[in-house]
């Protein structure tokens, strides 16, 4: 192996696995060569042990990523749940493109309503420096961006949003920027009467986030040309955060059973970038 390799792999290794080891050199004197040779090799192999790790157990590592968390309404309470989790990046003014400054700035309200043909488009907008994703192969009619301004004074949000009628999902990503006054995430949906929300198992991602998923099955009937069919409309949720921005993405099904809009969710999820 070549010394710059050695010296890339060494800075890969945290000073917390150096410390753990417990080794120190007697003061004013060099550890002997022998002893610093084995010390990188053994740093060396907890950081190939750490990466083997990861491949082989994605859904350890990702319980040690910062997670959101799900409040399901309890009995009695209105019907619905929230999303609470840690801090959001805010993003600084001069991350975003020109064009969306521009678009903010010539404003009429306190809410920017811009269309979209392409997720590439829709890059451009935002600017190289904010790493937004979207899933792969996604098939949308538009894409929507919002810009949410304080009584028209400051622009402190860029969501957007998208439905994908072939796949029965839509995404929708919350980016904050350094004029947002709040700090952490804080989210969620109110259900109607009646309505059936479970929280389910949290949901490792192959790109390494996790979503935390919720289903929702509605009490309305579905009617096929005025007729009641007896199904009840259903969705089902997943809520992740990267890179500090809140991603919300949503399958809809107006057929049981609950397995099916969870398998579909997981798809566009095992989508993203």
């Amino acid at each position: 192996m070549k010394k710059e390799q050695i010296l890339n792999l060494m800075n890969t290794v945290g000073p917390d696995l150096i410390e753990e080891a417990d080794i120190q050199a007697p003061a004013k004197r060099r550890m002997p060569k022998a002893v610093r040779t084995g010390l990188i090799a053994a740093c060396l192999c907890l950081a190939l042990l750490g990466t083997a790790f990861a491949a082989a157990n994605p859904e350890a590592v990702a319980a040690l990523i910062d997670r959101l968390t799900v409040q399901v309404a309890q009995p009695g309470e209105a019907p619905g749940y929230s999303v609470t989790g840690g801090p959001m990046t805010k993003y600084s003014l001069s991350a975003f493109s020109p064009d969306l400054i521009a678009a903010s700035e010539s404003r009429e309200g306190p809410v920017v309503i811009l269309t979209f043909d392409t997720w590439g488009e829709v890059q451009a907008f935002l600017g190289e420096n904010i790493p937004c994703s979207w899933p792969k192969e996604w098939d949308p009619q538009r894409y929507q961006v919002l810009l949410f301004h304080t009584g028209s004074e400051v622009l402190w949000g860029i969501d957007i949003y998208s439905v994908d009628i072939s796949r029965q999902a839509e995404v929708y990503a919350e980016i904050r920027t350094e004029l947002w006054r709040s700090e952490n995430v804080s989210g969620g949906l109110g259900g109607l009467d009646g309505s059936t929300i479970t929280q389910l198992d949290s949901y490792p991602m192959p790109n390494g986030s996790v979503a935390e998923l919720v289903q929702v099955i509605d009490p309305e009937t579905v009617y096929l040309d005025g007729t009641p069919t007896g199904i009840r409309p259903q969705q089902c949720s997943g809520y992740f955060m990267r890179d500090g921005i809140l991603y919300t993405v949503t399958a809809y099904s107006p057929v049981p059973p609950q397995e099916d809009v969870e398998a579909q969710l997981k798809t566009v999820l095992d989508s993203f970038p």
